[in-house]
């Protein structure tokens, strides 16, 4: 054993991705390697929701490891059991940590199984860098703050860590140790790499479990250490398309200008997408981002029922939508709107309204899927509380199945209606017209049709 410290992400059958063929970088684990690998430690990363390595391979490749750390999200989180339960019947020795977002908020979950040893939860950079260095001194992990752990039979938490204040401070993803050739977009290499600028969500939307676990506090890094990273990203790994999975990218107008003003001022051209909420936007921002190289802006839009959108705590209404939809339009900048459908009290009018209000919009892209309650979530603890659950089986809380119960609609009617929002807005002669314009045609067919896919 060295000190070597393997992070894996598990192999599941997560639907968007065995539907849509979308595998990407594991972000997240890019960032621990890389802090890691800056304090000494060797890194390996696993992504076997790509490699795909099996158990004697896999098992292979963590056998000389101090620490194995294994991310999951709601959805994966059975897999990641699975992985630590195989690593652990093998080489009891080595020190299997989860962490991730589902285990933030269900910790005992996991720690109530022999092969888990830690829990790591909220930002992990500075928690396990801290591990690593105890575990492999020898020396206990108490008062190791975002970890909760046994000892000698017992679980000791030792409370939450402060979030991470300079993101500026942490270094740039290890892409390099991660199998780049193996992600892919409908079955094609992608070329575009996701990047974070900023952490942390003031909105608190109800269904959202990303503003609690990275906080609701806005933490930004500043301009040119983001332009520095898409600097690194194109020179280094030739990247085409930089995809900023922030929350709400544009939430301080001024960066998003210094982000722009940079990008130009260095004559990077790259193109590059964010998600936005549609009352952060205004005209000088976008023309600002679309000479800087911005494509595309995803927007949540959830719902065409101001009752829907009360409950969802989203703070927006249906004028603010359209107006930011056409004026984002208006610049040539591409729209990719998202709608739930499926909450306990919605009927089925709201969600026509729902599909209606987006063939209206017509924004060049739409995602439609089902209100899911994760862990963590106000609307996971009502439905916990009112008995609206109708599975506890975490491998069904992927967006696309009923897990919530409605009281106007059966689960398989929801199933059937989320279908037909997509045949509805994707066989339009409307949008059917503009791929053709495009070339783009192919592509929305294969979307359409792998999003109808009947599960296997």
């Amino acid at each position: 054993m060295d000190n070597t410290v393997v992070l894996v992400n598990p192999n599941a059958n997560v639907e968007v991705m065995k539907r849509l063929d979308i595998t990407t970088p594991p972000l997240g684990l890019g960032y621990l390697a890389s802090v890691l690998r800056k304090e000494g430690f060797k890194v390996k990363i696993i992504d076997d929701a790509v490699e795909k390595l099996g158990l004697n391979k896999l098992l292979n490749k963590v056998k000389n490891a101090l620490i194995v750390g294994i991310t999951s999200t709601t959805p994966t989180f059975n897999a990641a059991l699975k992985y630590a339960q195989k690593i652990k019947n093998r080489f009891p020795e080595i020190f299997v940590v989860l962490g991730g977002v589902h285990v933030t908020f269900m910790p005992y979950d996991a720690l109530k199984h022999e092969f888990v040893d830690a829990v790591c939860t909220g930002e992990g950079e500075h928690t396990l860098r801290e591990v690593a260095e105890r575990v492999e001194r020898g020396k206990t992990l108490e008062g190791v703050k975002g970890l909760i752990y046994k000892e000698d039979g017992k679980i000791i938490d030792n409370g939450k860590r402060e979030p991470i204040r300079d993101l500026d401070s942490l270094p740039f993803p290890a892409y390099d140790l991660m199998p780049l050739d193996r992600y892919t977009v409908l079955g094609h290499r992608m070329e575009h790499f996701p990047m974070i600028s900023s952490r942390g969500c003031p909105f608190g939307c109800r269904y959202c479990s990303s503003s609690l676990f990275m906080g609701r506090k806005f933490r930004a890094r500043s301009a040119e250490n983001v332009v520095d990273e898409v600097e690194w990203l194109v020179n280094e790994f030739k990247a085409q398309y930089i995809a900023f999975s922030d929350d709400t990218f544009t939430l301080n107008r001024k960066r998003v200008e210094e982000i722009c003003r940079e990008l130009i001022n260095r004559g990077i051209e790259v193109e590059w997408s964010c998600s936005s909420r549609v009352d952060t936007i205004n005209r000088s921002i976008l023309e600002k981002m679309k000479r800087a190289g911005c494509s595309a802006i995803y927007y949540g839009v959830e719902s065409a029922s101001p009752a829907i959108l009360r409950y969802y705590r989203k703070k927006i209404n249906l004028d603010m939508v359209e107006k930011a939809v056409k004026l984002t339009k208006e610049f040539g900048i591409m729209t990719i709107c998202s709608f739930i459908i499926g909450s306990p009290y919605e009927t089925k009018e709201d969600m026509k309204a729902t599909l209606r209000f987006a063939l209206k919009l017509d924004p060049d892209y739409a995602q439609f899927s089902i209100l899911t309650p994760y862990p963590g979530t106000e609307i996971y603890e009502e439905a916990k509380e009112k008995g609206l659950l109708l599975s506890t089986n975490f491998d069904d809380y992927t967006a696309g199945k009923p897990v919530l119960r409605n009281i106007y609609m059966s689960p398989e009617e929801i199933s059937r209606f989320l279908k037909y929002c997509y045949l509805r807005f994707y066989l339009r002669p409307k949008f059917i017209l503009r791929e053709l314009r495009r070339g783009n045609f192919k592509v929305a067919l294969e979307v359409l049709r792998r999003a109808l896919k009947k599960e296997s």
